[in-house]
């Protein structure tokens, strides 16, 4: 489970609304990636987007749910790697808290049939540390870093 200090971590890390690459069908290669805006890194630590019924995202999620999440800020100099289990998330409350006139450009309203919630559960986080030059982790649940193997990455370094 993810306690308050590793949340506050996370968030230190990815600023919201921020846009990622988030990865599907993770066994399959070259695996799926697209473009995704984070609406926001709630207090339980699972990450919430806006995504279409229609995209290859939302289909890849329904055979695998384990997703990769790649965030970078050159100028910041913040580098993650965030695995999770993906939920398509039917909330019209949650919608209208993310709601914005942005999302029109891809939707037709609140009320369009193909608009949906993802709802990314972390069950691993890395970074790299460019003060130490090092991969360190915020929170891994061992046997859940998105690819089918075993690993306890607390700590990892490279």
């Amino acid at each position: 489970m993810k306690n308050t200090e590793d949340i506050k971590k996370i968030k230190s890390l990815i600023d919201t609304p921020n846009v990622v690459m988030m990865a599907t069908r993770l066994q399959k290669i070259p695996f799926s990636v697209c473009p995704m805006t984070i609406q926001e890194l709630d207090e339980q630590g699972d990450i919430w987007f806006i995504s279409s019924k229609n995209s290859g995202h939302f289909k890849d999620i329904e055979h695998d749910n384990k997703v990769q999440l790649i965030y970078a800020d050159d100028k910041a100099q913040k580098y993650i790697s965030i695995f999770g289990n993906a939920t398509h998330v039917v909330d019209k409350k949650k919608l209208d808290e993310f709601w914005s006139p942005q999302i029109l450009q891809w939707f037709t309203g609140k009320d369009d049939p193909n608009i949906a919630l993802l709802n990314v559960n972390i069950s691993s986080v890395s970074y790299w540390n460019s003060q130490l030059y090092k991969l360190e982790s915020v929170f891994s649940k061992k046997g859940n870093t998105g690819v089918g193997e075993e690993s306890d990455m607390i700590n990892m370094q490279h």
